[in-house]
């Protein structure tokens, strides 16, 4: 759509400059060329058409060109949705967004898993800090319609207020159809590996008096007796 207002907007005030230029320059000769222009559509375009024919032919054409343009402003003038959200309930120093994509693809993940529903289809569209939800979901001829569409719209009202931290613009659009299909068991959602706690160490045994395990005494130098008075003294050789 971008690409398509800059060429016409290229193309506009390219044709808005010659003709004005034209005009300005020789108004006698720019009202000339008008109705040589003129005359000639009357003369072979509506030369079949009598009169009345002419006037319906050139009010169909004048509101085939009102409804162009009025179709190309409104293009132009509405407010496109964003396709990132801001999170409310985040307090941090920074901003953080999140992209309708992912906002679509968690809450078909958690629609997807209620039991009896078949399939989904879930648009988000961020609205002034805020996100629209629109749900086309498919179930079961055995469920009850109503019960189901209260369950999804809670459900994707969690997924985005509670584990997004968005904010509804409004109540999720619900559009609910029973399918001829089997009955769908809820499917459980993926649960994230968690890491394997590092093993236990043994205990360390105290050990009580009765098991205090035997040293041996360190070996000490023999203790010297000094000689008896009473004992004969050695005799000397001769």
């Amino acid at each position: 759509m971008n690409t398509f207002n800059r060429v016409f907007v290229i193309a506009m005030l390219s044709m808005l400059l010659v003709l004005g230029a034209f005009a300005l320059v020789t108004p006698a000769g720019f009202l000339a060329l008008m109705q040589a222009i003129a005359h000639w559509f009357r003369g072979t375009v509506f030369a079949a058409y009598s009169d009345t024919g002419r006037v319906l032919v050139r009010l169909i054409l004048a509101i085939i060109w009102v409804a162009l343009i009025g179709l190309l402003l409104w293009w132009e003038l509405r407010r496109p949705g964003s396709r990132t959200i801001e999170i409310a309930r985040y307090t941090g120093g920074s901003t953080i967004r999140i992209s309708t994509e992912a906002v679509q693809e968690k809450v078909k993940e958690h629609v997807d898993a209620i039991a009896g529903v078949l399939e989904s289809r879930v648009r988000a569209t961020g609205r002034n800090r805020t996100v629209e939800l629109s749900l086309d979901v498919s179930v079961t001829k055995e469920v009850d319609l109503v019960a189901k569409a209260e369950e999804v719209a809670a459900v994707a009202r969690q997924v985005v207020q509670d584990q997004l931290g968005l904010r509804l613009a409004s109540k999720p659009q619900v559009a609910i159809k029973a399918k001829a299909g089997r009955p769908v068991i809820a499917k459980p959602l993926p649960v994230q590996a968690q890491p394997a706690p590092a093993p236990a160490l043994p205990p360390t045994p105290i050990l009580s008096e009765e098991e205090t395990p035997y040293l041996p005494p360190a070996a000490t130098e023999p203790e010297r007796t000094p000689p008896d008075s009473h004992d004969p003294e050695p005799q000397q050789p001769a």
